[in-house]
């Protein structure tokens, strides 16, 4: 999730065609990652939007990230990953939320 969040921002609804886990797993999960200070949200219509906060509070959240991109960034999984979502990112499902 940090990982596709590092690169734009995703609402759930985009997440969940991507990632095998329902809506309120990704919510669950999401909301703890913003309680850490990792995430930013807002809303968009009925969307819930996420994205990486590079700009935390937390100094450790930086660090982390770059950690986690550095050493993830470029798995098989990963770059899988980023593929769906491009693809999930054409169908507009966020406007269509609206």
């Amino acid at each position: 999730m940090l990982l596709l969040l590092l690169d734009r921002d995703v609402c759930i609804c985009e997440m969940k065609e991507v990632l095998p886990l329902s809506a309120s797993q990704l919510s669950r999960n999401l909301n703890m990652l913003l309680d850490a200070g990792f995430l930013r949200r807002w809303r968009e219509g009925r969307c819930v939007v996420y994205t990486a906060d590079r700009n935390s509070a937390n100094p450790y959240c930086h660090i982390l990230l770059d950690m986690l991109a550095e050493s993830l960034g470029n798995s098989q999984t990963i770059l899988e990953d980023k593929k769906k979502l491009q693809g999930v990112l054409a169908q507009n499902l966020r406007q269509e939320s609206k």
